[in-house]
């Protein structure tokens, strides 16, 4: 198993390739080939994976795609159940379960990479029931568990799935909006310093504003301003470092056209102010 598991219940001979286990909390980053499901029995956590830091409290589902970075972090006494499907032979796992799309959208990251299932939301108490119980099966191992294991897996991705928690991705369409997040990133990266408008960005790009504002929360994780910000604070960080210019001419020249504003972000953003920054 690539996954780092504590208290592994079962090795990946189940059905379906199958391991249950108790998450190792760290705070270090992880990779893995399978198909991860975890539920929160106990405590508090985060999941941060891309830009994005996602809260989870006692009782929430959450699903980890193949081969997304994550981590866990902000553990107050948190405990972590994890049932994995083993993704190495997808020509197997096809062949006796999940339909070829899903297994090669989820192995090629053309699905939703991360989502969360709490109890409001719709096939959560069914979601909980089928990780409960192939959890029991894989401790107790009673006779023909297997099976149990391989309905309830059906069950859980079906509900996964059929509630549009996890989507595949239109591949195709996928490709259209990268292009066009392209165009609207190269021409803030170009213009940002002066002060750059979503509409602006949106006249210049042929792109509605809507559609830029969309692009940014979908594919970057973030929004238009925040993107622009960070863009305007790096380089003002990388002026106080490189040169003696004053900190209101680095502001202006950084896209900032008040001082107060932009000592504000510059705090929140690397938590400490312009001056103590260049000092350190």
């Amino acid at each position: 198993m690539a996954m780092d598991l504590m208290h592994a219940t079962s090795a990946s001979n189940s059905a379906f390739r199958v391991v249950c286990g108790e998450l190792k909390i760290d705070d270090n980053y992880r990779t893995h080939e399978e198909a991860v499901f975890g539920l929160l029995r106990k405590g508090t956590a985060t999941v941060e994976h891309g830009d994005t830091k996602t809260p989870l409290k006692s009782d929430d589902i959450f699903f980890v795609a193949p081969s997304v970075k994550h981590r866990v972090t902000d553990s107050n006494n948190a405990v972590i159940d994890v049932v994995t499907l083993n993704l190495d032979n997808p020509a197997a796992v096809t062949q006796d379960y999940l339909p070829q799309s899903i297994v090669r959208a989820m192995i090629n990251g053309n699905c939703t990479e991360f989502a969360k299932i709490t109890s409001g939301d719709s096939g959560y108490q069914n979601m909980l029931s089928c990780l409960q119980v192939v959890k029991k099966a894989e401790n107790d191992k009673s006779s023909y568990f297997q099976l149990q294991v391989y309905a309830k897996m059906y069950e859980l991705f079906y509900e996964l799935f059929s509630n549009k928690h996890v989507k595949i991705v239109d591949v195709e369409n996928k490709s259209k909006k990268y292009r066009a997040l392209m165009r609207v990133t190269r021409y803030i990266d170009d213009h940002y310093s002066e002060g750059v408008s979503l509409e602006e960005v949106a006249e210049a790009t042929g792109i509605s504003r809507y559609y830029v504002s969309h692009l940014f929360k979908e594919l970057m994780s973030t929004t238009f301003v925040g993107y622009v910000n960070e863009l305007r604070l790096n380089r003002a960080a990388m002026l106080l470092l490189t040169t003696d210019r004053p900190i209101i001419e680095i502001a202006s020249m950084s896209g900032f056209n008040n001082l107060s504003n932009f000592n504000r972000a510059f705090k929140m953003h690397f938590d400490k102010t312009p001056s103590v920054y260049r000092k350190s």
